[in-house]
């Protein structure tokens, strides 16, 4: 989810309003969590400043401590932790400030280690080097490290980097990416043959069968490649075929009426009933 949908989903959370950094009924300027903080107590700065530190450290505690009860606190994070990307350039949704229970400076270690700078997807021309489409071929057809290196010509180290560099690259979470999500990734950027892509499993995807032959009529009647009959086209009408029976000591002739019968004994050699 995008972080507007975040903010949303907290916002629209049936307790969002018992939420404790809320301003109480009775003393709006007072948190509805604890009476003794003032509302500024989770958006102060969160740097020296005209605040002393221990000061800041004990106002920076004490509304961590009203967070930790707060039935919203979730949703707050997960809003407030999420990455919004502007100008080429990521940030977080809330830089500043105590978001779900968190500083403003515990967020931000969390968005760095993370390496969420790197969202957004870089150009196809930064990922068609020959080393990065070697490895995508043989990620294709491997499933272990050792494999997939040895069928791109590399070593292990060298394989595993590249790999790493297509995944944030393709803007996919180095935590949690599979072997599969990468290569979809790849085939939807263009990289990558579908075709050549092996499940874990071993299994291949189908090829569609090839398309069956056009039936075609024959002058006959007889639709090639089925063993259908259907009706025989002469001179521009159309005729249907007569069913013509066959018996011990009768020649079938076909011509212009399409059959004829002409019977000659069983003993008597075929020439002369030609």
């Amino acid at each position: 989810m995008d972080s507007m949908a975040l903010r949303q989903a907290w916002e629209e959370h049936p307790y969002f309003r018992y939420r404790g950094c809320a301003p109480d009924v009775d003393e709006p300027g007072r948190a509805a969590g604890d009476l003794s903080l003032s509302l500024d107590a989770w958006h102060g700065e969160d740097r020296d400043g005209p605040e002393e530190p221990r000061e800041r450290e004990a106002r920076q505690a004490a509304a961590v401590e009203v967070c930790l009860s707060c039935p919203v606190m979730v949703q707050c994070d997960a809003y407030a932790s999420s990455v919004v990307v502007e100008g080429g350039q990521a940030r977080l949704a809330e830089p500043a400030g105590i978001w779900g229970g968190r500083t403003a400076l515990e967020r931000h270690r969390v968005f760095i280690r993370q390496r969420h700078e790197v969202a957004v997807p870089a150009p196809v021309r930064l990922m068609r080097t020959r080393q990065k489409l070697r490895v995508l071929e043989a990620l294709a057809r491997h499933v272990d490290a050792e494999a997939v290196a040895a069928a791109a010509g590399m070593d292990v180290r060298t394989a595993n980097w590249q790999r790493s560099r297509l995944v944030t690259q393709l803007s996919l979470d180095k935590r949690t990416a599979t072997r599969a999500e990468l290569l979809e990734a790849a085939v939807e950027r263009g990289l990558l043959d579908g075709s050549l892509v092996v499940a874990d499993d071993g299994s291949v995807p189908a090829v569609p069968p090839p398309a069956a032959p056009p039936r075609v009529a024959s002058s006959l009647g007889v639709v090639e490649g089925s063993g259908a009959v259907a009706p025989a086209v002469l001179k521009g009408r159309v005729r249907r075929p007569r069913r013509v029976q066959v018996i011990p000591g009768q020649l079938v002739l076909f011509g212009e009426g399409l059959a004829g019968v002409v019977s000659f004994p069983v003993s008597e050699p075929l020439e002369a009933a030609a």
